[in-house]
């Protein structure tokens, strides 16, 4: 490996974990859509299980674009080329970094094949796991398809 990453003392590594599988974590996320922004917490989430497990992990973070607030706009014109974006960013962080493995997440139609397609261009170690259904907003005052408020 690389004498480089003794910068990784710097973010907090010890010791011990220059001896343990390195795990990306891709994680396309933002809070500015119900399709991803649980994606963080569920990177979270594998971190820490990664880690119990014995290795040692790093989320790659990517750019979330949205089909539905794009849609009818100029802003339309970013969503498919993020796909392609979001696959090329977590391939960089993977193979920048040397990791061993790759554990990558999806929430939306760009997200999830962005999340699988490093996976086979190298041949990695991998695994993409859908990061569930966006839930629906709640809109207090509005009345809902029950009569309620919703």
């Amino acid at each position: 490996m690389s004498m480089a990453r003794s910068n990784l003392r710097a973010t907090g590594w010890e010791e011990a974990d220059f001896h343990k599988p390195i795990i990306t974590i891709g994680a396309p996320w933002t809070n500015a859509n119900p399709c991803n922004n649980r994606v963080r917490a569920l990177a979270d989430i594998l971190v820490e299980e990664v880690e119990k497990a014995g290795g040692k992990a790093f989320v790659a973070g990517t750019p979330v674009i949205s089909d539905g607030m794009t849609n009818g706009t100029e802003a339309m014109r970013y969503s498919l080329l993020s796909r392609d974006l979001i696959a090329d960013c977590l391939e960089i962080m993977h193979e920048g970094y040397m990791a061993d493995a790759v554990l990558t997440l999806g929430g939306c139609d760009k997200t999830v094949p962005a999340a699988l397609m490093p996976i086979p261009r190298h041949n990695a170690i991998g695994l993409t796991l859908y990061a569930g259904t966006a839930l629906p907003g709640h809109c207090p005052g509005c009345l809902n398809s029950q009569g309620g408020e919703g």
